[in-house]
């Protein structure tokens, strides 16, 4: 965006000597606190630097009257640069719009999460691979990939751009549940249950439902390998959190009955089926019940 120049006042100054000042504010037209206007002195090579304030104002008396190139700068938008003229005697107003930048690969990355959501997982994953090439040091953007390819079938990558976002973002749990699914489906659960538990301790909270997904996934991965009495452990730590929360409910009731306690377990599924009717979870729940009613055959 290129200034505005406004008036000129004539000001008790020094005839050598000109000021600027004005205002540095965002598309919707609200002042931008904290933003840096450097002028560099073109004659003698000195620079100075002023900041707006809170209300996106900003005032430099005493400058030179030279010219100067200038650049208005903040983190986050679009940096303005342009050259101006001081005059003696003379205080210039200019009023600068600093446009949010864009981030590189933003463009392929809104593409990718269209596909995505459209199904058309291919047109997701070049896209992301796409966006990929221009952001490489953007988690996020690895983490959807990975997401795009393992509705392709093709974990290994998923989990080689999974375990890149891991080093990205070493501390953030989503991250390291998704890595963790992600090792489920390649049948590693030892390392699924290594990463999904480093996730729970970097949680900031286990009430927030990235931290209460890791753990549901926990106690499945448990339950996977054939660890009951841990699934039952972890499904019974979630239900204390959030106890109308069907999916660890219905791993609670498949892991009594793989262990042999039917009846606990038929008392689990029944409460899923009461508590979440119309659920995936429900129904999966009812066919449990009519399997474990029917009568054993003798000698079964």
């Amino acid at each position: 965006m290129v200034a505005l120049l406004g008036s000129a006042t004539i000001g008790s100054l020094q005839m050598e000597l000109g000021a600027i000042q004005g205002t540095v504010k965002d598309e919707q037209g609200q002042p931008i606190e904290g933003v840096t206007i450097k002028l560099k002195d073109l004659t003698r090579g000195r620079e100075v630097e002023v900041k707006t304030d809170k209300r996106g104002t900003f005032y430099r008396r005493g400058l030179p009257a030279v010219d100067y190139e200038f650049t208005v700068e903040k983190e986050g938008y679009n940096p303005i640069q342009d050259h101006l003229k001081l005059s003696a005697g003379l205080e210039k107003r200019y009023d600068f719009k600093l446009v949010r930048a864009v981030p590189e690969g933003a463009e392929e990355f809104a593409r990718g999460v269209a596909a995505f959501n459209h199904g058309d997982n291919a047109a997701a994953a070049a896209a992301f691979e796409a966006a990929m090439k221009k952001a490489p040091d953007l988690p996020e953007v690895r983490v959807n990939l990975a997401l795009a390819y393992l509705r392709l079938s093709r974990t290994a990558d998923a989990v080689a751009q999974l375990e890149q976002a891991r080093a990205l973002a070493p501390d953030k749990p989503s991250v390291l549940f998704q890595l963790g699914e992600a090792y489920v489906d390649m049948k590693d659960y030892d390392k699924a249950v290594a990463t999904i538990e480093e996730g729970l301790k970097k949680a900031p909270n286990s009430s927030d439902p990235v931290a209460l997904d890791g753990m549901v996934t926990l106690g499945a991965v448990f339950f996977a390998r054939g660890d009951n009495d841990n699934a039952i452990a972890q499904f019974d730590r979630v239900l204390a959190i959030k106890a109308d929360a069907p999916a660890p409910r219905l791993g609670l009731a498949k892991a009594l009955s793989s262990k042999g306690e039917v009846a606990k377990a038929l008392e689990e599924f029944k409460r899923v089926v009461s508590s979440a009717p119309g659920t995936p979870e429900a129904t999966e729940a009812e066919a449990f019940i009519k399997a474990l009613a029917k009568p054993k055959a003798p000698g079964a």
